[in-house]
């Protein structure tokens, strides 16, 4: 496949991704990667050596078995100094899809002015040009009051509308400090109930909810089809940031059922020290185990 056809397949998938998410699956999403599983990784997981070699470190990502990719740190212009439609060719050489970046702005409820809106507009349309599926905030503005959750819940709604009208869908990474009590109530659940399931999904950080203190079972259960994109990290309880299968997380509970909860996409985010590939191996390794990544281990 040509890069003109690959950009303008994934041009039918990214739409129907955003205006049909309930009717497509993980598989259907990942098809023209070279491995062509469900698994993918955040690039924050290894943003100490990316930078130095870019191509090269997407190749050893792709050569362990990882089928997609997500940026972070986007600004609305570039990634590392380049545009999104370039890592995307970049992924492409080597087998992999683009599918989102993190990224994010301050908005705050007593100031949003039309240069928020902007950076949005354009970070939508720039992800719509590499091909990519989402756009995920991957902070809270603002958690002083209820109300002021609430209002920036308000303000996810509308950079929703401002992401679908552009092709690409909008969601909310969450961390730990979600799971603390705000005026009475849980910040995640005023974040869930006070948006729009059409605007905006949830891209649950499985190791951040259990650290957090939250039950992770309980919480999709709680809002069925909100999680659709899962975070696989991993913490122990009461200890230090590990390699995904190696903490508290229940993943084979969670694969077992990821296409009843709706799940279409499952990025590795890993944050530990010592030798990052070594590390982002071991993860898509244990993660290969599951039937529902359909993914092969790395044997090398």
């Amino acid at each position: 496949m040509n890069r003109r056809e690959f950009i303008g397949k994934s041009a039918l998938i990214a739409a129907a991704c955003c205006y049909g998410a309930e009717k497509v699956s993980a598989d259907t999403l990942f098809v023209q990667a070279k491995n062509k599983n469900k698994i993918g990784i955040q690039l924050y997981s290894i943003r100490n050596e990316l930078p130095k070699d870019p191509q090269g470190c997407l190749k050893k990502l792709a050569d362990i078995g990882y089928a997609h990719a997500e940026a972070y740190g986007y600004d609305s212009k570039t990634f590392l100094g380049k545009r999104l439609k370039e890592w995307a060719v970049m992924m492409q050489d080597v087998g992999m899809k683009l599918t989102s970046t993190h990224c994010g702005t301050g908005l705050l409820p007593a100031d949003v002015n039309t240069k928020e809106w902007d950076y949005w507009r354009n970070s939508a349309t720039e992800m719509k040009e590499a091909d990519g599926l989402f756009l995920a905030q991957s902070f809270l503005p603002s958690d002083k009051s209820l109300d002021e959750i609430k209002r920036v819940a308000e303000q996810f709604n509308k950079i929703g509308l401002i992401c679908k009208s552009a092709g690409v869908r909008f969601g909310y990474h969450n961390h730990y400090t979600e799971f603390k009590t705000v005026d009475g109530e849980v910040v995640m659940d005023t974040l869930v109930k006070n948006t729009d399931p059409k605007l905006v999904f949830f891209q649950m950080d499985l190791g951040h909810v259990l650290k957090g203190g939250a039950d992770i079972l309980a919480y999709i259960n709680k809002y069925p089809g909100r999680f659709i994109a899962w975070h696989a990290s991993d913490f122990k309880i009461g200890g230090a940031y590990t390699e995904v299968g190696q903490g508290s997380v229940p993943y084979p509970e969670l694969l077992k059922n990821a296409d009843r909860h709706g799940v279409i996409d499952l990025t590795v985010e890993q944050e530990t020290g010592g030798d990052i590939f070594a590390s982002c191996k071991n993860d898509f390794n244990y993660l290969a185990q599951f039937q529902w990544t359909k993914a092969k281990k790395y044997v090398k």
